[in-house]
């Protein structure tokens, strides 16, 4: 009988004490999340905890690349759309390689049918040459030349009707990731915030990953695309817009006028300028392998 009073007087103190514990977690977790954050992170669009810890987890949470790659290329896809660049006159080395650092001059004017997956792969050898810098002004800060596509989907529109004669499309709905060098950014955010560049190694990721993806018309001249949308390391576009207003407000000057929609559109221009670069094209239905792609200069032009 006298355990079982010990027992029952025992349990409120326990009780009490798991309540007194609970109050001070509740107590301070109110002053971050309604005081202290706010105060010092709510010019970068993060207004309590929730939103730091969604900033957290998009830096920390890097996926396995392999496990984001829907519809990655291989060392073949390359070999075969370097050797279709040869073919339409663009200037590749006998080796493969391109060697020329300006676009104009390294452009051909033969007619090319390349797959989703070979354009992927002549992509990031024109990244990696510098042929894109001159259209990518606004993204330099990412280091365009340690930039690398490393998957692109192209499927046509919902309510596209492919040309059953040459198998082409004008509207379809695109969507890549792209892998950053984080490098220059650290630089750029560590001079900018005045903060050593080892805090920041610490913090943000060697690499991350932008998916991008958006409906595109090529029969629209202008604002030919809808539906953009963006995301980090493999999260949702909801889940990340917290971590890139954060991105934005560090990267971009005022005067820039910079927000989620044109930073969107901007990232989105890294694939649309590599393949507008190469010439004009349309999409293109590869009827025995059901893949899809591009076709270039459709239209061949006439050497003088």
């Amino acid at each position: 009988m006298e355990n079982n009073k010990k027992q029952t007087g025992i349990l409120p103190k326990v009780l009490i004490l798991i309540a007194f514990v609970l109050a001070i977690f509740a107590g301070g977790y109110f002053l971050l999340d309604k005081i202290v954050v706010p105060k010092y992170f709510k010019q970068y669009g993060i207004g309590g905890v929730g939103d730091l810890v969604d900033v957290v987890s998009a830096l920390y949470r890097n996926p396995k690349e392999e496990k984001l790659i829907k519809n990655g290329y291989s060392q073949t896809d390359l070999v075969n759309g370097i050797s279709k660049l040869q073919e339409a006159g663009y200037k590749i080395e006998d080796n493969g390689t391109i060697k020329d650092e300006n676009m104009d001059t390294f452009k051909g004017s033969g007619k090319i049918e390349i797959t989703d997956r070979e354009f992927t792969a002549i992509c990031n050898e024109l990244l990696k040459n510098g042929l894109l810098d001159k259209s990518l002004t606004n993204v330099n800060y990412l280091n365009t030349t340690k930039i690398a596509l490393i998957d692109l989907v192209v499927t046509p529109s919902a309510d596209e009707e492919i040309d059953e004669e040459d198998n082409t499309f004008e509207k379809a709905h695109i969507n890549f990731i792209i892998r950053v060098d984080t490098t220059k950014l650290r630089e750029q955010i560590a001079e900018q915030m005045e903060t050593p560049i080892y805090l920041l190694k610490m913090i943000i990721p060697d690499q991350m990953y932008f998916e991008v993806s958006y409906d595109i018309d090529l029969l629209q001249e202008n604002e030919n695309r809808t539906n953009g949308q963006i995301s980090i390391n493999g999260r949702p576009a909801k889940k990340s817009e917290t971590f890139l207003n954060l991105l934005i407000g560090f990267i971009f000057d005022e005067e820039a006028n910079m927000d989620l929609e044109k930073f969107t559109s901007e990232v989105g221009n890294i694939m649309l300028q590599a393949i507008d670069s190469l010439g004009d094209f349309k999409f293109l239905r590869f009827s025995k392998t059901k893949q899809y792609g591009f076709v270039v200069n459709e239209v061949e032009i006439d050497e003088p």
